[in-house]
């Protein structure tokens, strides 16, 4: 037990016994002697005192700027951290004591933003983007919490975040890649319709086709590629292109250092939004000939899934497994045309 001892007029000596020694610190007033004694004897007996008031000064856009000067390694995912924490630093809690933050005020927040409760929702955004800036919180809660060696509670619990949204699934639909083309002629924009075929055949995103610039393409040699020095996952990589690719290249007017005449990514949606009219062409996204070019290498192909990974950015098998079952047909043909032997039991 912490004893406090008066040293004169304005001093108190704090006093506490731990490894068989004493151990003891001289304080101008009673106060500060005894908050170091609890905290000393909590040391001396696993309990470790936390010290709330730091918590409590310290608002949810203080640790968002903290965490953003030098708190994120250097991962793949470090660009999409940085901008969620900046959601967050801006956000109608930025204000709030990390304290005062609990999976009831998150909940709330998510019901709003997308709009759950209404008979015909209109969310701010989808579900998807719920759950990474609610991943990027709960990282924050984490590392400033292991940081400054206090017990925070994680506001981010089971329950908080949207249930997982199914992902897109749109294939190009029989006679439709005809006619998508053939609408892409009569664009305003004559680069549409080979950037068209250049998606399906490549399988690149759209902001990395948007960045593409002309000295990053080798249309020559034996084995035509792209280079993609920045992408999503800000890891390089080389795609190899087919001869139906070279082709489209080959026709896409040059008028600068860049494939493609845009300024951002958003000059290819609303292009293709103005050729693929929903009337014609139903649910379709630009999105979608990504999906339909990963698809096609599955089915088309005897690539391993990690050359598809290499040619189409995905960071890990799992991201493929919803193609997986696009083989089943080819698998299913090789067994019963005996190509794999087997013993009789």
């Amino acid at each position: 037990m912490a004893i406090i001892e008066p040293r004169g007029a304005y001093q108190f000596r704090a006093r506490v016994r731990r490894n068989g020694k004493d151990i003891s610190k001289t304080f101008e007033n009673r106060k500060a002697a005894e908050e170091w004694a609890r905290v000393m004897e909590g040391q001396v007996t696993g309990e470790s005192v936390v010290d709330r008031r730091v918590v409590k000064r310290t608002s949810l856009a203080d640790a968002c700027a903290w965490m953003l000067a030098g708190q994120i390694p250097n991962t793949p995912n470090a660009k999409n951290l940085r901008a969620k924490l900046a959601y967050w630093e801006g956000s109608e809690f930025a204000n709030w004591s990390l304290d005062a933050i609990h999976d009831r005020s998150l909940i709330e927040w998510r019901r709003r933003i997308l709009d759950e409760d209404a008979e015909d929702p209109e969310p701010e955004c989808g579900p998807q983007t719920v759950i990474h800036r609610l991943n990027a919180l709960s990282k924050l809660f984490q590392t400033w919490a292991r940081a400054n060696q206090i017990a925070l509670e994680n506001p981010v619990n089971p329950g908080v975040r949207p249930g997982q949204p199914d992902g897109r699934n749109r294939r190009l639909r029989e006679g439709e890649e005809r006619r998508l083309i053939n609408a892409a002629r009569k664009s305003s924009r004559p680069w549409l319709r080979p950037a068209i075929v250049i998606a399906i055949e490549t399988a690149m995103r759209q902001s990395e086709l948007a960045e593409l610039a002309w000295d990053r393409v080798t249309l020559t040699g034996h084995h035509p590629h792209i280079d993609l020095l920045k992408t999503k996952n800000d890891r390089p990589r080389q795609v190899p292109l087919s001869r139906r690719a070279v082709a489209a290249f080959r026709i896409v007017p040059r008028t600068g250092p860049k494939v493609l005449p845009i300024e951002t990514s958003r000059g290819i949606i609303h292009a293709f939004a103005d050729t693929a009219k929903e009337r014609d062409f139903p649910d379709l996204r630009w999105h979608d000939l990504r999906h339909e070019a990963v698809s096609r290498l599955f089915e088309q192909t005897d690539l391993r899934d990690a050359e598809i990974m290499a040619i189409s950015g995905h960071l890990s098998p799992s991201m493929l497994i919803r193609y997986s079952h696009l083989r089943t047909g080819r698998l299913s043909s090789r067994l019963r045309g005996g190509k794999l032997n087997r013993r009789a039991g």
